[in-house]
Order: structure tokens, then sequence, then C-alpha cells
């Protein structure tokens, strides 16, 4: 005596192809977009007369020197974003204990580049304007910079 008992075939929840590229595409143009900031600068000024000031208001020769910092998208977010939606679309048709994975994978990739682009919007915000010749700036790892110190025309 035999019995047979059929199982309902259970629905399969898997990532679109689809869905994960127009999510790489969305995030990776909103990033390169958003991710761009800038901040400068600079230590004296010109006095009333037409001549140099240093930072501590006294007269000096030379023109002051001046900074002009431009932030950008860094390639490093970009390639996360990539291998995180890389590993969503290798891991969609995973089912049981990683079935988590895949789309774990897709929120991360959406994460990554808004935490960035908030991070480098506090980090201009943050930047002190009371630059001192000679300290270094040095420009948050998770962006690329351009830094410029030159003298006040």
């Amino acid at each position: 005596m035999s019995t047979d008992t059929q199982q309902a075939p259970t629905a399969t929840r898997r990532l679109p192809t689809r869905r994960l590229v127009i999510t790489g595409v969305v995030m990776l143009l909103g990033y390169s977009w958003i991710a761009r900031g800038s901040i400068g600068g600079g230590v004296g000024g010109i006095a009333g007369d037409g001549s140099w000031i240093d930072g501590q208001g006294q007269p000096t020769t030379e023109a002051p020197l001046t900074y002009a910092i431009e932030l950008g998208p860094s390639p490093l977010v970009a390639l996360v974003v990539l291998a995180l939606l890389a590993l969503a679309w290798a891991t969609r048709e995973v089912r049981g204990r990683l079935a988590w994975l895949a789309p774990a994978c897709e929120v991360a990739a959406i994460v990554v580049p808004l935490l960035a682009i908030a991070a480098t919007i506090l980090w201009i915000r943050g930047f002190g304007m009371e630059w001192d010749v000679g300290t270094p700036i040095a420009p948050p790892w998770w962006s690329t910079a351009t830094i410029t110190i030159d003298r006040m025309e």
C-alpha cells in the first residue's frame, strides 16, 4: 500500500535581471551626478588700500595662499555597487537558508552610493574654513579629489 502525496509547487521569488540592470544604471548615474562638490578658501586677503594681508591681518608683500577642493565620484564606490549587483544576479535563484542574499545585495547596492553621497555632503559642510598654511588637506577616501593651492590674484 503506497500513498502518493503531491506537494504544491512553491512560488519562487527571484530578482528579474532587468530590475537589477535598471537598479545599477539608476544608482551609478545618480551617484556620478550627485556625488560632486567643491569648497575653497584662503588665508589672508586684501586690505582697504589694496595691499595684501596675512591670516593674522598683518600687512605682507606676498599674496596669501588659497585652496580649492573639488570632489567627484569614486571608482571604488562604483565597483562595490557593480560587485553587489553581480552577486545579487548570481544568487537570484538560490532557495533555502540563503534566499535573503540576492535581495540584500540589491538593497546594499542602493545604500552604498547613498551613504557616499551623504558622507561627501557632510565632509564639505564640516571642512573648516580656518585652514592654516602648511597643514595638509586630507580629502575623503570615498571620493576622488583635486586639491589646488595657489596664491590669491
